[in-house]
């Protein structure tokens, strides 16, 4: 859980009249960032910056009980809508929107002047994970949520400039009526714990060994979890086969493992592949570019790690199986 390290109910509006200087001077420093060959969620460096200042919590910010640094990466995709902020002490804005809600969901990074991220903004309407197939439940439009995410020790003022940079509406909400057109009504401040892990220990799966817990990387999240031939995590597949057909074909004769867990990390995969070239030190490698196999053998029995990179590259999917010794 991310902590609140402000009061809630701050009206942005309440400020409005006594910083139109400011914001005029804002959005004549404010520039289009001309044909960037990503856009800022597919950047490697910005995915980077995004997850080190927030971790692996989750949240209810665009969507409902999910990783908050996808949520704030996913309300900054469009590659036409990217803005930079050159601000008078070195300091600069890099921001973009959510192409699919015309802007109502955006977000914004601050850096110091030495590309040091100070700062996260987000644009939201605190929407709760839907149930069924109904949509999810969001606030709306003219009543938005500015969330301030800010790292541990910063204080509340060192993310001043992004209330001025929530107030510059994108090019198709400002066309609104007035009486339709977004408003913040609510600014929080939220103090990030980044080091928290994504999982907890209730999401290992029984039987599994307390030998291997150190191979269970911290900055990753869980997607999946089987015991004893049964799945456990996520709840929906609870009780079915441990290996789907195709998973059971690729496997051929390998026995099902006592136990086995999935985290997902949105690291780099080569970082991965050299953290657990350090944590499965002595065990045997196998494999290249989008999958690699460490399997080795400890007092519990043995084990093997499988890292695998997505097709589209954006994570890697990390899975220990465990078979005790007979």
């Amino acid at each position: 859980m991310l902590s609140l390290c402000a009061a809630l109910c701050l009206p942005l509006s309440s400020m409005a009249q006594t910083i139109s200087a400011e914001d005029a001077a804002f959005v004549a420093a404010t520039v289009p960032v001309p044909s960037p060959p990503l856009s800022l969620n597919e950047h490697p460096q910005i995915r980077a910056d995004v997850f080190r200042l927030l971790g692996y919590a989750r949240g209810d910010y665009t969507q409902g009980d999910t990783l908050i640094a996808l949520q704030v990466l996913d309300s900054m995709r469009s590659l036409h809508d990217i803005r930079r902020t050159m601000l008078p002490d070195g300091r600069s804005v890099l921001a973009s929107i959510n192409p699919g809600q015309h802007g109502a969901q955006r977000a914004a990074m601050l850096f110091d002047p030495q590309r040091k991220l100070l700062a996260l903004g987000l644009v939201n309407g605190h929407c709760q994970a839907a149930i069924g197939d109904a949509a999810p439940a969001c606030l709306p439009s003219t009543h938005a949520v500015l969330t301030l995410f800010v790292p541990p020790g910063a204080k509340d003022e060192s993310a001043a400039p992004l209330l001025v940079w929530a107030r510059q509406l994108p090019a198709m909400l400002a066309q609104a009526a007035p009486e339709q057109r977004q408003s913040i009504a609510v600014v929080e401040y939220i103090t990030t714990r980044p080091d928290q892990p994504g999982w907890e220990p209730r999401d290992v799966p029984p039987g599994f060994p307390a030998s291997l817990l150190h191979l269970l990387l911290p900055n990753a999240e869980l997607s999946s979890s089987s015991s004893g031939g049964k799945r456990i995590a996520p709840a929906g597949l609870a009780g079915l086969p441990m290996r789907t057909p195709t998973e059971a074909a690729e496997a051929g004769d390998e026995p099902m493992p006592d136990a086995s867990i999935t985290l997902r990390s949105y690291a780099d995969f080569h970082w991965v592949l050299n953290t657990y070239a350090t944590l499965a030190k002595g065990a045997q490698v196998q494999g290249h570019d989008d999958k690699v196999v460490f399997t080795g053998s400890d007092t519990g029995g043995r084990y093997t790690v499988t890292l695998r990179e997505q097709g589209n590259k954006d994570s890697v999917f990390i899975t220990v199986a465990s078979w005790r010794g007979k």
